[in-house]
């Protein structure tokens, strides 16, 4: 990222040199990813670093139910963003959840204004980059499946945001809550220092068993260790935006205490435990959005669900019923399956057999 707004930034210095390449640069990049993980405050930063203005649009708010009415509030903000960037030198405009405007248009549920509101926004990056305008389209999403195709060829630069890893936990944590301790309230060094043995152990294990091994493994490891989890493992799938709620919330707690207002570790940890992690929401709106594939040939059901032991069927199980109660749907619907059943299909038998076990558990 810091690449493009270096481009960005010096990007009047060559813009008649670069007319004669007939390879002007495309200003635009694709931030993707789950929420809360930085995509519009990276940019933010940034474009604060750079002195670039940015312009933050709430994309689903330029939806319309009236014909014509997304276009015409698209192609507006469009063109305010353009003017500026000429007047300027350079701008930025930022379509958050730009999902919104730009869903697949071979979607069956997506109504005739989206798939118009998509070709808009399509010609008018096209028109900015012919025209040479130096403003830079940002489009942030949580949803990237959703995105039509040539969306992701319009923009040049596409960069992924995962869910940070225990290094970047820690930080983010501890400056949390150095915050709050220079803002002059009470902190349990305790915090500190059950992070720092924490993360030292994690290192250890990491050192020993090899750094390329995933971190769920490194984690498992370290729980072996500790009777209750640690502030780095219990946040594992937990976004920035996910600790600092946490953190909220502790901060909530110490200052509402009548004897002793100190943030102690143990408000903290049952505060992050309280709030959650993303992930688990990410993983849940997956397997809900996900099709199930009911082919009149083959009669198959696909879903990417592995467990090897019990634990793992228990802690798949937020996956698992939302499923059984599609397969339900299904198995009530489809007449030709209950035909293959009766005449003995012993795969789809069994199949049915091992959900109507699980149903039994579930009542």
């Amino acid at each position: 990222m810091e690449d493009f707004f270096k481009a960005l930034d010096n990007f009047e210095s060559f813009k008649d040199k670069l007319k004669n390449t007939k390879l002007t640069p495309n200003f635009t990049m694709l931030l993707y990813g789950p929420p809360g993980t930085g995509k519009t405050s990276l940019t933010r930063a940034f474009a604060k670093e750079y002195n670039i203005p940015i312009c933050v649009v709430e994309t689903h708010k330029l939806i319309s139910s009236l014909l014509g009415e997304t276009i015409k509030k698209l192609s507006q903000v469009v063109k305010d963003a353009a003017e500026i960037a000429e007047k300027n030198g350079k701008f930025i405009l930022f379509f958050d959840e730009i999902d919104a405007v730009g869903s697949e248009r071979s979607n069956v549920h997506e109504v005739g204004e989206i798939k118009r509101a998509v070709i808009s926004f399509l010609q008018s990056i096209d028109d900015i980059t012919k025209k040479s305008v130096p403003l830079a389209i940002f489009g942030a999403t949580n949803h990237q499946h959703q995105l039509d195709s040539a969306i992701w060829r319009r923009f040049t630069f596409h960069l992924e945001f995962n869910f940070p890893n225990y290094e970047l936990r820690k930080l983010i944590i501890e400056s949390f809550i150095s915050r709050i301790r220079d803002a002059g309230i009470e902190v349990d060094q305790d915090i500190f220092n059950n992070l720092n043995e924490e993360f030292n152990k994690i290192q250890s294990i990491t050192n020993e068993l090899g750094k390329d091994l995933s971190e769920d493994i490194i984690i498992d490891e370290l729980n072996k260790f500790y009777e209750k989890k640690g502030l780095i493992s219990l946040s594992q799938g937990y976004s920035g935006s996910d600790i600092e709620r946490g953190t909220r919330v502790a901060l909530f707690k110490a200052i509402g205490s009548y004897h002793d207002s100190t943030l102690t570790h143990k408000m903290l940890r049952k505060s992050l435990k309280l709030v959650g992690g993303t992930s688990i929401h990410v993983e849940r709106q997956g397997v809900l959005s996900s099709s199930i594939n009911v082919d009149d040939s083959q009669k198959s059901l696909s879903y990417d669900i592995d467990f090897s032991n019990y634990e793992e069927l228990i802690n798949d199980l937020p996956k698992i019923i939302p499923i059984i109660e599609k397969i339900y749907d299904i198995l009530k619907n489809k007449k030709e399956l209950k035909t293959q059943y009766q005449t003995g299909n012993k795969i789809l038998g069994e199949f049915i057999n091992i959900i109507i076990e699980i149903s039994k558990l579930l009542v």
